[in-house]
C-alpha cells in the first residue's frame, strides 16, 4: 500500500516495534485476549501483573488495527451530548462516566511512565466549538451540565483555531499521544512480564465453556476466560451487533504554513470534524471527520462521494495548507445509547469491550481496567452501567429499531439491485466492482498488474452484500461493519472468514 495512504503513526520509525510469533501449537492459559490494540494490550498487561497466564492473539500486527488508524486524541468528551446521557441514565451515572474518562487519561500517562515508553503524551485543552451563533445557547447549556458533572470546562469565545468561532466549550486536561508507540510499549512490558504474544494469528471461533475454546486454523487455545478486544465482537453476537452502528471516519495529515493549533478541536456539525497537532510545536495538522455508515458512502457529506475530498476541502477552507501528506480511514462502532458495552458476554466466561465510538483510546483504556477487575474477581463501579446485557433506555430502543431497519433494508435492497458494471473488462486497475458472471453476482477486483480476483459478494458474517469502498480500497458490509481486503481476506469486523468463491 502507498505510504501516503498509511496512518502517519505507522510511517514513523518503528523504534518500539515488537514482532510476535505466529501461534503454531495448542495452548492452555488462564486468559486469552483477542486483539492487540490499546484495549487488548492494556487488559493483558493488567492481568499478567495479577499473576495470571495470558496469551494475546492478533489477526494482523500489534497496534495496526483501529488503534494505529485513530487520530491519537484522548478526551473525556463523548460523541453524544451530556444532556442525552443524563436523560437516559441519570446524572449520577453520567458523572461516573465523566470522571472515569478523566481517570483513563491519567491511567495512560501513568502506564506510559511505568513501562518506560515515550509515546509523545502531550496534555492540551480541548474545544468543542460552533461557528453558528444559533448554537451558542445549546453549547452554554452543555458547558453548564459538564461542569456540574465535575469536568474541568468553561464556555469561551476564543480558541487557538485560525478562524473565528461563535462559542466553544473548553475542556482542560485532555491529551494527545502517538498510539503505535504507546501500544508497542505495552506489548513489550506484557512480554517482559511473562505474557505470550502471537501475531498473524486470526481467530476463527470462540466457544464459551469450562474451559473456553478459541479455534485458530489448525490449533486450539483453551482458557478459563476469553476477552474479545476486537473493536466489535467476532462471529455472530446478535444481542450486541444489533445495538452497534458501524461508521467509517477519515483522517489526513496536512503540513501547514505555521504551527498547528496546540489544542484538540472538534465542531458541532453533522458529521463533525476534528483537529489536533501531530506533536508539540509541529506544523503538521491531523484532521478527521466526514463520517458515514460503513458500506453507505456519501452519507452526511452533502452528496460528496469522496469523503477524503470533502475533508480536504473543509480543512483548506480554514487552514493555510501547504500540502496534504497522508490520508487514511478507519471504522468506529457507535453504541445505541452512547456508552460502550464492556463486561461478561451472557453468563459465561467470555468478556467483550465494544461500542467505543470515536473516543476509542480513552474508552478502550477505561474498559480494559473494568475487564481486568472483573476477571480478577473484583467489582468495578461501572460494571453494571456498561454491562453488555444492560437494559436499554427508551431512547436507545428507538435507535436500535432504526439501526436494524437500516440493516434489513440493505439485506433486501442489495440483493435485488443490479451489478455495478456490465462486465469485468470495464474495471480499472486498483478498483473493485460488483459484476454479474454467468447469471450470478460476483465481487471482482483488478490489481495494479491487471489480474482479477473474483469472489462471492456475500459477507460471511450474516449474509449481507458487500460494496466497494473506493476511498479505502476495501470491500465493506453495510449491515454490521465487516470489512475485507481487495482480495477478499478479512480486514476487520465480525466476520472471521474471507469472502468465498462465487457460486458456480
Amino acid at each position: 500500500m502507498n505510504d501516503r495512504h498509511q496512518p502517519v503513526w505507522i510511517d514513523h520509525p518503528p523504534a518500539l516495534a515488537l514482532d510476535g510469533a505466529r501461534l503454531e501449537r495448542d495452548l492452555d492459559v488462564d486468559v486469552a485476549v483477542i486483539g492487540a490494540g490499546i484495549t487488548g494490550l492494556t487488559t493483558a498487561l493488567l492481568l499478567q501483573r495479577e499473576g495470571l497466564s495470558v496469551a494475546v492473539l492478533e489477526r494482523h500486527r500489534v497496534g495496526r488495527g483501529a488503534t494505529s488508524h485513530s487520530s491519537g486524541h484522548l478526551t473525556a468528551a463523548l460523541d453524544v451530548p451530556w444532556r442525552g446521557l443524563v436523560s437516559d441514565f441519570g446524572k449520577p451515572a453520567a458523572r461516573s462516566v465523566a470522571q472515569a474518562s478523566l481517570a483513563a487519561i491519567e491511567a495512560i500517562g501513568r502506564l506510559s511512565g511505568e513501562v518506560g515508553v515515550d509515546a509523545g503524551l502531550q496534555h492540551l485543552p480541548g474545544f468543542r466549538y460552533t461557528q453558528d451563533p444559533g448554537e451558542t445557547g445549546e453549547l452554554t447549556r452543555e458547558a453548564e451540565l459538564a461542569a456540574d458533572l465535575g469536568l474541568p470546562v468553561s464556555l469561551v469565545r476564543e480558541t487557538p483555531l485560525p478562524f473565528p468561532v461563535a462559542a466553544a466549550i473548553r475542556y482542560d486536561n485532555q491529551a494527545t499521544l502517538h498510539p503505535v508507540h504507546y501500544v508497542s510499549g505495552l506489548a513489550r512490558a506484557f512480554v517482559a512480564a511473562g505474557g505470550a504474544l502471537y501475531e498473524d494469528t486470526p481467530v476463527l471461533e470462540v466457544t464459551d465453556g469450562e474451559p473456553c475454546r478459541v479455534d485458530i486454523a489448525g490449533h486450539v487455545v483453551r482458557a478459563r476466560s476469553v476477552v474479545e478486544a476486537t473493536h466489535t465482537p467476532i462471529n455472530v453476537v446478535v444481542g450486541l451487533q444489533t445495538r452497534l452502528g458501524p461508521y467509517m471516519t477519515y483522517v489526513l495529515s496536512a503540513r501547514l504554513a505555521g504551527p498547528a493549533p496546540a489544542a484538540l478541536c472538534w465542531d458541532t456539525e453533522d458529521p463533525y470534524h476534528y483537529f489536533r497537532p501531530l506533536a508539540a510545536g509541529s506544523d503538521r495538522l491531523i484532521a478527521g471527520g466526514c463520517d458515514h455508515k460503513t458500506g453507505q458512502p456519501g452519507h452526511g457529506n452533502g452528496g460528496e462521494t469522496d469523503p477524503f475530498h470533502a475533508l480536504e476541502q473543509h480543512v483548506r477552507a480554514r487552514f493555510d495548507v501547504q500540502e496534504v501528506e497522508q490520508r487514511w480511514s478507519f471504522e468506529v462502532f457507535e453504541p445505541a445509547d452512547g456508552l460502550p458495552y464492556a463486561g461478561r458476554l451472557g453468563g459465561g466466561h467470555v468478556y467483550v469491550a465494544t461500542g467505543l465510538s470515536g473516543t476509542g483510546l480513552t474508552f478502550g483504556t477505561l474498559c480494559a481496567h473494568l475487564l481486568a477487575d472483573l476477571i480478577a474477581g473484583r467489582d468495578h463501579p461501572l460494571a453494571k452501567l456498561l454491562s453488555p446485557s444492560r437494559l436499554k433506555p427508551v431512547a436507545s430502543a428507538r435507535d436500535v429499531v432504526r439501526e436494524n431497519a437500516n440493516v434489513a433494508w440493505h439485506m433486501v435492497r442489495d440483493r435485488l439491485k443490479g451489478p455495478d458494471v456490465a462486465t469485468a473488462a470495464s474495471i480499472a486497475p486498483g478498483e473493485g466492482r460488483i459484476v454479474e458472471l454467468d447469471g450470478n453476482r460476483a465481487a471482482v477486483y483488478r490489481n495494479a498488474q491487471g489480474a482479477l480476483s473474483v469472489m462471492s459478494p456475500v459477507c460471511t458474517h450474516m449474509g449481507c452484500i458487500v460494496g466497494w469502498n473506493a476511498s479505502a480500497a476495501t470491500w465493506d458490509c453495510p449491515c454490521h461493519g465487516g470489512r475485507y481486503l481487495p482480495g477478499g481476506e478479512v480486514l476487520s469486523g465480525p466476520p472471521t472468514r474471507g469472502l468465498s468463491e462465487p457460486a458456480p
